[in-house]
This record gives structure tokens, C-alpha cells and sequence, in this order.
């Protein structure tokens, strides 16, 4: 299954089977993927500011290029939906 978003100028792609990230803004792109081996530490790990030092690494992506806040929370939202193979 492949979900589709738009935020602001950033169209997002997902491929849930395969945890395949694909960020398309107005001047340029990011691809990445989720590192699902991470998710159950990523969930169980304390929330706060204070702890975002060293919270566990979901995604990878080639660069910053439309990681945006409200992008990186949608994308953090998706975890139950990814496949965890």
C-alpha cells in the first residue's frame, strides 16, 4: 500500500510495505526510509525535551530537504502503519 500526503509545498509518498520515504517539494526532492527495527525502542523511549538527545533514529534520509515539523510529525505519526518485516 502506498500513502499519499501533501504539506504545504511537500508531496509525501510512503510505500508501507517497504518503509520507502519520497519527499517532492517545488525545487527539489529527499528520499529515505524508515529504520523499522527501531520503532519499538523509538515508542518506548521517554518523551520530553530532554530526552530527544538520544531517542532512537526512525529515519533516514538522504539530506534535511523538506523535513519540516509538521512533515517529521506526520511521518512519526505513520509507525503502527509501516510494516515491521
Amino acid at each position: 500500500m502506498t500513502l499519499n500526503k501533501k504539506i504545504g509545498q511537500y508531496n509525501i509518498e510512503i510505500e508501507t510495505s517497504t518503509g520507502r520515504i519520497a519527499i517532492v517539494g517545488d525545487y527539489n526532492s529527499n528520499f529515505g526510509r524508515y529504520y523499522t527495527e527501531n520503532f519499538r525502542r523509538f515508542t518506548k523511549h521517554p518523551k520530553g525535551e530532554e530526552n530527544e538527545w538520544n531517542r532512537p533514529q526512525i529515519l533516514g534520509m538522504d539530506w534535511e530537504y523538506g523535513i519540516t515539523p509538521a512533515v517529521k510529525k506526520y511521518l512519526y505519526s505513520l509507525i503502527g502503519k509501516i510494516e515491521t518485516n
